[in-house]
């Protein structure tokens, strides 16, 4: 009774590990899709390449395993569903970072911002990535109209302020407030911090 009782629970720990590294693996490679997908860095983009297929298979392997073993079936399932959402997490770990940085930012600096955003402009370089002379820059800006994700207004603001490039992508920050980013190699011309540190 006692060796079927140890033989028992040998098994039922056996049957543990698999569930656990699933789910370690999965959570790891969550973690991982969110770092590399937060950053523009080209570097960090050429490590991120290697090291989100190790962790991807390092993930897979344990989960297949448990799924195929039926052993804790939360695990599994827990740890699939971490799989799955970090194709999500990478591409939209850029933008929540963005607006986490733009909060904390922004702190203390209320009184200039409500200052500054009374006028159509720019308020300062934010961020850029790029290599070998293919280069993007975003900038913090203020649209009066806050109406700078549609395209026609993009257009308009873009002639408001005296300047030729083009908008690639938005995103609104608050109220007024938006991360603009031009296409490549084309940055805007004369653009100095108009906030006072």
């Amino acid at each position: 009774m006692k060796q079927s009782d140890q033989r028992t629970s040998s098994l039922d720990r056996l049957l543990v590990l698999p569930g656990s590294g699933a789910l370690a693996f999965a959570a790891v490679f969550l973690v991982a899709g969110f770092y590399f997908g937060s950053t523009r860095d080209f570097g960090a983009f050429l490590i991120s390449v290697p090291l989100l297929g190790l962790t991807f298979f390092g993930a897979l392997i344990p989960t297949s395993w448990t799924t195929c073993i039926n052993a804790q079936r939360q695990h599994a399932l827990v740890a699939w569903t971490l799989i799955i959402l970090t194709v999500p997490t990478y591409f939209m770990s850029y933008g929540i970072t963005q607006r986490v940085r733009f909060l904390i930012w922004a702190q203390g600096r209320h009184d200039q911002l409500a200052q500054v955003s009374r006028k159509n402009g720019i308020v300062t370089w934010w961020d850029g990535w790029g290599m070998a002379g293919q280069d993007t820059d975003s900038y913090l800006v203020v649209d009066t109209k806050d109406q700078l994700a549609s395209p026609s207004r993009a257009e308009q603001w873009t002639k408001e302020i005296g300047q030729t490039c083009g908008i690639w992508r938005t995103q609104r920050m608050w109220p007024r407030f938006y991360i603009v980013a031009t296409y490549t190699n084309c940055p805007y011309e004369g653009v100095q911090d108009t906030l006072v540190k």
